[in-house]
């Protein structure tokens, strides 16, 4: 059984195919193979699915089979990635990703150090994490790293803060911030990157915090998707900090996150 990867960072993006692909040219100077698991049954789907198979017979041969590491319905394939022909494979396949069919046939990527895990990849679930501590100058762990050219970033999976008030815990992990009931029962968690504003209230204690509604068509469809929406997603509007040095240094890092992410001032 191949070794799990040990994530620092997980990759933030609106999309997927394009930010994993910039996400591939960051890591893959320090990698020496790819391992790619398909689900080859894909091919016969609709919309895309003659797109994977066109693709994959294209690639197919220059691929080694791997039996022993089939995984969850998988066929299991290795490319070297330290050569030019083996990271042109790859990016092919990546570029799948973009596609409802290819995003479940590329089932899931990994690119390996001499056999450690450097970087894990299911596409279908748009997630992606890197290992940090195997990689050069271009991240470190600890540290949020954009992406040049994409509204994405890489976000460490530590937990930043965390405190108590308001008789909830309160979390920032990752892009997330998660409230967290003090029975440990129930857990809600909201993507910071749909974070629009923070702003310091008279007292400095507290965040006001102002979210992204996003983009939803003016029709029937899309008065029905926002009434879901207010249903089922309410993130805080307020971020109880206790102190005005916690809140000062929670927006800072809030700041940063964004910024790395898209350029945003909050």
């Amino acid at each position: 059984m191949s070794a799990e990867l040990s994530r620092t960072h997980h990759l933030e993006c609106e999309g997927f195919a394009a930010e994993f692909r910039a996400l591939l040219e960051l890591v893959l100077p320090d990698t020496t193979a790819a391992v790619v698991r398909v689900r080859e049954e894909e091919m016969g789907m609709d919309p895309d699915g003659d797109d994977c198979r066109r693709v994959w017979d294209g690639v197919r041969d220059r691929l080694e089979r791997l039996p022993e590491t089939d995984r969850n319905g998988t066929t299991a394939w290795r490319v070297p990635t330290t050569t030019e022909a083996g990271r042109a494979v790859l990016f092919e396949l990546a570029s799948l990703t973009d596609g409802i069919v290819g995003a479940h046939f590329v089932f899931q990527l990994e690119c390996h150090a001499g056999g450690t895990p450097v970087l894990e990849a299911i596409p279908h679930h748009s997630d992606a994490g890197v290992d940090a501590t195997l990689l050069g100058a271009e991240m470190q762990p600890g540290e949020i790293v954009g992406l040049n050219g994409h509204d994405a970033c890489l976000v460490p999976t530590e937990t930043y803060f965390e405190w108590v008030a308001e008789d909830r815990r309160w979390r920032i992990q990752g892009g997330s911030l998660c409230i967290e009931t003090l029975d440990g029962r129930k857990t809600t968690c909201y993507g910071l990157t749909n974070l629009e504003r923070a702003t310091l209230e008279d007292d400095g204690t507290v965040l006001a915090l102002a979210w992204e509604p996003g983009e939803l068509p003016d029709d029937a469809v899309g008065k029905l998707l926002s009434w879901i929406g207010e249903k089922l997603y309410n993130p805080p509007p307020a971020l109880p900090c206790e102190t005005a040095a916690r809140a000062m240094t929670v927006k800072a890092h809030l700041q940063e996150l964004l910024a790395a992410y898209d350029g945003r001032d909050i």
